[in-house]
């Protein structure tokens, strides 16, 4: 059971995992090193071996005819990507993983003040694979049916009371994968308020002033113009010409590469951020979980990570550091 006692009020709960997340910061950001740039080493291998290969093909093609028909020419630049989107298939569910691992780590660092043993606490996850990909699914579909314009502001409500269904499904093992939605809207009820202010703060945080920040320290120490420097040159590939004759014709600013490139690296920075300041918001998701949770009057069973599935030489190695 978690010993630390988790305060009861919105700024309490946002304080206390401030500071549990700056604590443990290396711990969480080496965990997430893989998933966050795994993914984005993947997409530049795909999307930059595809610009290479375009860029050379008349000349591949002097050299191999083969490569001249459709089928030899995608067979070879298929082959040429599939590194890149291993690497980011990999990197993607590691990350999806970790909304329930990361839930598990902040209790063993409130209970025990440790984080270590990755695998056991990504097992609270991957051993119930198939139930964890049915949860995706259905926030997929409640996702996309919400990005319907009509639907935006009952979408955002119901955000709202489905924001605790990764806490619900790490530590309620019992709860099915729809259940784990109702679970949520039951715990949000009546505290719909307090939550929506807990997610504002979030966002505002993590999707807004962060990536001001880091833009700002990318821009001080020039990593912004030698990104600029790479996209540019892609950005020019996109069929502007006529694109800009519509913008002119409604006396609209036309789009320049540069622009296209400014925009790609802003979306860098922001994925970075978001990705990195993924274990925040699951430490204040918890805390939030575990606080109304408690006050339901059905106190959350929360325990160490079970080991019983991992593979032998986790074990070993997990004992070795205890």
């Amino acid at each position: 059971m978690v010993k630390q006692k988790v305060s009861e009020s919105a700024i309490g709960v946002l304080w206390e995992g401030l500071k549990l997340y700056c604590t443990y910061f290396p711990k969480y950001g080496l965990y997430m090193l893989f998933p966050v740039l795994g993914q984005f080493i993947g997409l530049f291998w795909v999307f930059g071996m595809t610009y290479l290969f375009v860029n050379n093909l008349e000349y591949l093609t002097r050299e191999i005819p083969m490569l001249g028909s459709f089928i030899p020419m995608f067979t070879c630049l298929l082959l040429i990507i599939l590194p890149g989107m291993i690497l980011w298939m990999k990197a993607f569910w590691d990350y999806l993983v970790a909304y329930g691992a990361l839930n598990s780590m902040t209790v063993a660092a409130m209970s025990t003040g440790k984080i270590y043993d990755f695998p056991a606490h990504n097992a609270v996850v991957t051993r119930r694979a198939f139930k964890f990909i049915a949860l995706w699914l259905l926030f997929g579909l409640f996702t996309m049916a919400s990005a319907i314009p009509f639907l935006w502001v009952l979408g955002l409500i119901f955000f709202v009371y489905f924001v605790l269904i990764f806490q619900v499904f790490t530590f309620e093992e019992d709860v099915s994968p729809s259940g784990c939605f109702k679970r949520s809207l039951m715990l949000i009820k009546g505290n719909f308020a307090k939550t929506l202010a807990v997610m504002t703060v979030l966002f505002a945080l993590t999707y807004y002033f962060l990536e001001l920040g880091v833009s700002v320290i990318f821009d001080a120490i020039k990593i912004t113009p030698f990104f600029l420097g790479i996209f540019e040159p892609f950005a020019s590939m996109f069929p502007l010409d006529s694109v800009n004759a519509v913008l002119e014709a409604a006396n609209s600013p036309i789009i320049t590469p540069l622009d296209i490139a400014h925009s790609i690296v802003q979306n860098i920075i922001l994925f970075l951020v978001v990705g990195f300041t993924l274990p925040l918001r699951s430490i204040i998701w918890t805390l939030w979980y575990k606080n109304l949770s408690d006050r339901d009057g059905v106190p959350a069973k929360i325990s160490k990570p079970s080991r019983k599935k991992l593979d032998p030489e986790v074990l070993k190695r997990a004992k070795d550091k205890e």
